[in-house]
């Protein structure tokens, strides 16, 4: 709804007032914005002698002072407590860990400024000119009113000066304009009767302007600034101040306990065994375990014995020089999300592996959990090299597959029933990895070439068009599950049997 508030005073203060009775024929106008004069009818006038609107007005003034030294209270306070949310919201968005409880004091901090009166209702009704209106004709003690015709015009008999107060609205489309009208006068000479033509043309639209005009009937020359000069109210101050205290509270302990799971992370990485299992805690707070991959030499690829070998898989010597630490399921969706915020895959629930991600979408949650500080100094996040991949696959075993027989280890076409599973749900191989065969293909880091390399650390092609994908998925052949299978797809490809797992090495 839109006001339109508009009050009109046009007081004939001339000597000689009349106490004969004077029968006034008046008329209501509404003044629109083109100009046009439009009459309105129905109205409820208020016919106020000169005295008792001089007491009204005394009367209505401090109300109006106190409405507005409320208000200006309200915005003080009100704006100091959105600082004070701003300032949860930054600790919120800076800090490496959630700290759960920072929402729960946002929402707190509201609540109990709202009971404890702290965020008057009286200040957020809005309209304070209609609501000054309102005060003021609300003390009118004179049973003396008219009611306007369709024509707006309305007849009545005063003695001496007299005030005509009205409110009245109007539909314009589908809003509705409201109007108040305050107009004075006073009868000249010996008059017996009088015409009066009331517009709203005065625009007195504010409650300065209302103030104004009770300030001249009443003589008084105080405005309203003064009032709106406030500071924040003691109660706001300690109720942020109080919520500021819970709120370092609950920052100081999530940064104590990270600093132990630090402690605790650092101990467990230097100790460097097979069988050992550490836990990051990623961004949402869920925790990603990491096996013990020892440094070693293997030989990468198959033997031209195995069955179903590739062309591509020919044996080569590798040595990994340093020890790293493997993710021991594939990513699963809530760890994804709590990272990424988002739910890209196919098969959809929490502890399923996170599918229809592409090479490049890993690399960007790799990014953000190395950015939020959850990775101990010293080391950080990757996708493995397909050398890694695949001596971690091994964990010291020569056969196609590791830890078990292939409907044992892994999820394929023959056992999966068409869809993923969920991870950990087969044997462990020797190194304490899950799911390294089937289930979904793993992104590696490397470009995808024909040969095998072999040497000390290495890293794959210089360059290709694919990238390397490992372990077969839920959807293939046992032949495509085999350790040494290589696959190989575009990097922004997103497909349902293709997700990741990642390494953690030393960083340099």
């Amino acid at each position: 709804m839109q006001f339109i508030l508009l009050i009109l005073l046009a007081a004939a203060l001339l000597p000689g007032c009349s106490k004969k009775p004077v029968n006034v024929a008046g008329q209501f106008f509404v003044v629109t914005k083109g100009r046009e004069n439009i009459n309105i009818g129905d109205l409820e006038v208020r016919v106020i002698p000169d005295g008792e609107f001089l007491n009204m007005a005394k009367a209505t003034m401090p109300w109006i002072q106190e409405e507005v030294r409320k208000e200006a209270q309200f915005k003080a306070d009100a704006s100091f407590m959105t600082a004070f949310i701003k300032e949860l919201l930054a600790m919120e968005e800076a800090a490496p860990n959630p700290i759960p409880e920072l929402p729960e004091i946002r929402n707190a901090i509201v609540k109990d400024a709202d009971q404890a009166g702290s965020i008057p209702t009286c200040a957020l009704s809005g309209g304070m000119l209609k609501r000054g209106m309102g005060k003021l004709m609300s003390i009118a003690t004179s049973a003396l009113s008219a009611t306007t015709d369709a024509d707006g015009r309305f007849t009545v008999s005063i003695t001496g000066k007299t005030w005509f107060l009205a409110a009245g609205q109007r539909e314009v489309g589908k809003e509705t304009e409201q109007y108040l009208w305050v107009k004075g006068f006073e009868p000249q000479g010996d008059a017996t009767s009088a015409t009066l033509a009331i517009f709203n043309e005065a625009d007195i639209d504010s409650e300065d302007g209302l103030y104004s005009l009770l300030g001249k009937v009443t003589g008084s020359s105080v405005d309203l600034d003064g009032f709106r000069k406030v500071d924040v109210s003691e109660q706001m101050k300690l109720l942020v101040a109080r919520h500021r205290e819970d709120a370092n509270a609950a920052k100081a302990k999530v940064e104590s306990e990270a600093a132990e799971a630090q402690a605790k992370l650092t101990a467990e990485m230097g100790a460097g065994r097979v069988g050992a299992s550490v836990g990051v805690t990623l961004i949402g707070m869920v925790v990603m375990p990491f096996a013990f991959c020892p440094a070693g030499s293997f030989m990468m690829g198959s033997p031209s014995s195995e069955d179903g070998r590739d062309s591509d898989e020919n044996q080569v010597r590798v040595t990994l020089s340093k020890d790293f630490w493997m993710a021991e399921t594939e990513v699963t969706q809530a760890q994804w999300r709590s990272v990424m915020g988002s739910h890209p895959s196919n098969f959809k629930e929490d502890d399923l592996p996170v599918e229809q991600v592409s090479w490049d979408d890993a690399q960007e949650f790799i990014k953000k959990v190395n950015g939020s500080g959850a990775i101990l100094e010293g080391w950080e996040m990757a996708l493995p090299t397909e050398a890694q991949w695949e001596y971690a696959c091994r964990a010291g075993e020569v056969g196609p597959s590791s830890g078990g027989t292939i409907d044992q280890v892994a999820w394929y076409d023959g056992n999966s029933e068409n869809k993923t599973h969920p991870v950990g749900t087969k044997n462990l191989n020797a190194w304490g990895l899950s799911d390294m065969h089937g289930n979904v293909e793993e992104w590696c880091a490397d470009w995808y070439g024909d040969n095998l390399q072999s040497g000390t650390d290495p890293s794959g092609a210089s360059s290709g068009v694919y990238r390397v994908g490992r372990g077969g998925s839920w959807v293939y052949g046992v032949v495509s599950c085999r350790a040494a299978f290589r696959g190989s797809n575009f990097p922004d490809i997103r497909l349902n049997l293709i997700g990741f797992r990642p390494v953690l090495v030393p960083s340099e």
